[in-house]
């Protein structure tokens, strides 16, 4: 099971949300593909834990989930959406540039 904790608006595509979100699942095999969610497209830097575990995760360009290496340097808070670089490290992302097509 999972479910969306906090998300942001980023843009419309094909009629859908474009939200940069962080999910909260039972298990990392219960994270959603990034167009899974109805009404909704997860943008990349979308963050996710895994509650099982305690593991983050970040959202790819290529919509892949990659588990973060430092789970420190994100610290604890859910309330704070971290966006992510192609090879994990953490970074604060710049949301006017999320997603363009």
């Amino acid at each position: 099971m999972n479910w969306i904790s906090n998300e942001r608006f980023v843009s419309f595509r094909n009629g859908r949300m474009v939200v940069l979100a962080e999910i909260m699942a039972d298990t990392a095999g219960d994270l959603p593909d990034a167009e899974d969610i109805t009404g909704r497209i997860l943008a990349r830097g979308s963050t996710a834990l895994d509650i099982n575990t305690g593991d983050r995760y970040c959202l790819n360009s290529s919509g892949l989930w990659k588990k973060q290496n430092s789970a420190s340097s994100l610290g604890t808070s859910t309330s704070a959406i971290i966006s992510c670089t192609s090879a994990g490290a953490p970074v604060v992302g710049d949301l006017t540039e999320q997603e363009e097509e």
